[in-house]
């Protein structure tokens, strides 16, 4: 229970990943606002975690959307009287497109949630850090920001390495005010999503050619990571892109492009 005392913030808390990482969150002691654009999700989320509504709370937000993580802040320390952590998962994937097939529409949409919304979360948050004296931000990320995304398009990648570079810029100038930001990258993780693009028999074969561990990461790797990050024993960690990936950085067993450009030929009937 070394979160124990803590209230956290996990942004896109509806499903999958922040889901996992409420709940590991919730498990270490941590009181839990659980936001989501879907408040239905959200809600389930945090009735699950504790119906009472005295350790975890819903929160509807856009991260997108300035106001909305005003008003998330504002809702978090009304419950709870405190923020401690913040966890900025909320995301969206560029789906699958060549570079001639991307469009002004999907990468605004990209950026606007997976950067704009990590800087309008910290900015949230903020106040009630200082106020508190410390705190601690962890950033979900991406292997695609330590390299590429191989199976979603460039402004997937683009956006994730605006994470990254917010994490570090940010790591530094919040650290004389006891504010350590780090960030975790997962590597495929088995989420609904995942489950719904692909038969288990394509998942596994993926899987066994990219990863040398031999499995998706789960929504509860990533919630361990994040909770480690959380807690004081990180308390001299700031700046740091955490892999948790099951080896996949290491080195690919084969180039995927061809394979990538003929699915995507063949979806975009190019």
């Amino acid at each position: 229970m070394e979160l124990q005392g803590k209230v956290a913030i996990v942004t896109g808390a509806g499903q999958g990943g922040g889901e996992g990482i409420a709940r590991v969150l919730a498990r270490e002691g941590a009181k839990v606002a659980v936001v989501d654009m879907d408040l239905d999700a959200a809600r389930r989320v945090a009735s699950s975690i504790d119906p009472d509504g005295l350790r975890a709370i819903a929160i509807r937000a856009d991260v997108a959307v300035k106001a909305d993580t005003e008003a998330m802040a504002a809702a978090a320390l009304e419950a709870f009287g405190a923020i401690d952590i913040l966890v900025n998962n909320a995301g969206v994937g560029g789906g699958s497109a060549l570079l001639r097939d991307v469009t002004e529409t999907n990468w605004d949409r990209v950026m606007n949630v997976n950067a704009k919304g990590i800087l309008f979360c910290c900015q949230a948050v903020l106040p009630a850090m200082n106020a508190r004296g410390k705190g601690k931000i962890v950033n979900i990320d991406s292997i695609a920001g330590l390299r590429m995304a191989f199976f979603s398009s460039v402004e997937y990648t683009a956006s994730k390495h605006a994470v990254t570079g917010l994490t570090r810029h940010l790591a530094w100038e919040l650290a004389d005010q006891r504010i350590n930001v780090n960030a975790v990258c997962p590597g495929g993780t088995l989420t609904p999503a995942i489950e719904a693009y692909a038969t288990p028999e394509k998942r596994e074969a993926l899987i066994r050619r990219v990863v040398p561990l031999g499995r998706f990461c789960a929504p509860e790797d990533i919630g361990e990571a994040v909770s480690f990050l959380a807690s004081d024993r990180a308390d001299l960690i700031t700046g740091q892109m955490l892999a948790v990936d099951g080896g996949t950085l290491t080195g690919f067993g084969e180039d995927l492009r061809a394979v990538l450009r003929q699915k995507l030929d063949a979806q975009n009937g190019g």
